[in-house]
């Protein structure tokens, strides 16, 4: 999925963009060095099936061992 958006404000240390469908997406001002109001930023998404397989096996992974130090089994 491709996102075009504009930068409508800096609020802090977080940058509000304003898409096209008029979707605020906030992202850290810090991800550009010269982040300003009216910078134009083009954004892909991507779905990443095998990074989530892995943070789901850490999460249960994490949940076991807290339930073994639990007594819980």
């Amino acid at each position: 999925m491709k996102k075009e958006a504009i930068v409508d404000r800096i609020e802090g240390k977080v940058a509000v963009l304003l898409t096209d469908d008029e979707e605020e997406i906030h992202i850290p001002a810090a991800w550009f060095d010269d982040m300003h109001e009216g910078m134009a930023i083009d954004m892909e998404f991507t779905e990443n099936p095998e990074r989530e397989k892995e943070s789901m096996e850490s999460a249960e992974d994490l949940l076991a061992d807290i339930k073994k130090m639990n007594g819980i089994e």
